[in-house]
C-alpha cells in the first residue's frame, strides 16, 4: 500500500475504533481555551446570520449534541451563523459570508489558544463553506493556518471531488464542480468528504439548475443520520462521534498518559 493509502486506512480505523481510547484528563486548559473546539456549519435553510453560535441547529445537531453532553467543557461546539440561502442573498454570496465567518472565528481561536485542537464540520452548503476554508487555508488566502485544522468533514458538499478521501463509495461529483484536490494534500489525510448514495448535491455529473434548486431538500441529501458505513454497517454519525471522541481523548491526556500512549 502507498503511504497515502495507509494513512487513509489508519484514519478509518481511528474513526471506527477511536472511542476505545482511554485518557487521563488534564486540568490545565483555561475555560476560554478548551482542549478541542468543533466548528459546525449548518446546511441550506438551517441557519441565519442572526443565529446564536452556542445553539445547535439543523441536521448536524444530531451529531454534535451527544458529543457536547459527553465531553462538557473539554469540547466547545460553535455553530457558524451565515445566511445559508439560495436567494436573498444569492448562493455564492451566502456561502462566501459563511466562509469569511468560519475563517475569522477559527483563526481567533487559533491565535488565542495555541494548544486548542480545531475541527471543522459542515453539511450541505455548510460543507461548501468548510471546503472553501480548508482550500483557502491551504493556499494561504485566509489568516487561519492550515496546520491548525486538525480535521475536517464535509457532508453532502456541492463542491465534492470524487478523488477526495470519502468514507463511502459513491460515484459522481458535486453539483457545482470540485475545488482542486491537490490543495488537500497539505492536510495529509485529515480532510474527508462524505457523500450519501443518490445525494443529488454531491453525486451528480453536471451542473443542473433543477438539481441545484431542488436537491437541497431531497430525501437523499438529508439521509446522513441514517447512512451506514463499513462491513459492519455502523451508522455514519456513530463513526463520526467516535472520531471526535478520539480527538478529544487525545487532547485531554495528561503529559504522562500522552507519552506512554
Amino acid at each position: 500500500m502507498t503511504g497515502g493509502v495507509v494513512r487513509r486506512a489508519l484514519l478509518v480505523v481511528v474513526l471506527l475504533l477511536g472511542a476505545g481510547l482511554v485518557a487521563a484528563p488534564a486540568a490545565t486548559a483555561a475555560p476560554a481555551c478548551p482542549p478541542v473546539t468543533l466548528f459546525a456549519v449548518p446546511g441550506t435553510g438551517e441557519t441565519s446570520e442572526a443565529a446564536d453560535p452556542g445553539r445547535s441547529i439543523g441536521l448536524l445537531a444530531g451529531l454534535t449534541d451527544p458529543l457536547a453532553r459527553r465531553w462538557g467543557d473539554d469540547l466547545a461546539v460553535r455553530y457558524v451563523p451565515y445566511p445559508a440561502t439560495l436567494d436573498r442573498p444569492f448562493y455564492f454570496t451566502s456561502e462566501g459570508r459563511g466562509a469569511e465567518r468560519l475563517a475569522r472565528d477559527a483563526d481567533d481561536v487559533a491565535a488565542r489558544c495555541p494548544d486548542t485542537t480545531i475541527l471543522l464540520l459542515g453539511f450541505s452548503q455548510g460543507g461548501d463553506v468548510v471546503s472553501d476554508v480548508v482550500h483557502r487555508a491551504a493556499n494561504g488566502t485566509v489568516d487561519l493556518p492550515a496546520d491548525r485544522i486538525a480535521g475536517a468533514i464535509m457532508l453532502g458538499s456541492p463542491r465534492r471531488d470524487p478523488r477526495a478521501p470519502n468514507l463511502l463509495d459513491t460515484p459522481g461529483r458535486g453539483v457545482l464542480g470540485p475545488r482542486p484536490t491537490r490543495e488537500l494534500s497539505v492536510y495529509d489525510g485529515r480532510v474527508y468528504e462524505v457523500c450519501a448514495p443518490g445525494d443529488p448535491i454531491c453525486a451528480t455529473e453536471n451542473l443542473d439548475v433543477t438539481v441545484f434548486r431542488e436537491g437541497w431538500s431531497s430525501g437523499a441529501h438529508r439521509s446522513y443520520p441514517a447512512v451506514r458505513v463499513g462491513p459492519a454497517g455502523t451508522p455514519l454519525f456513530t463513526v463520526l462521534e467516535r472520531a471526535v471522541d478520539a480527538v478529544v481523548a487525545r487532547a485531554t491526556m495528561s503529559p504522562v498518559a500522552a507519552a506512554s500512549g
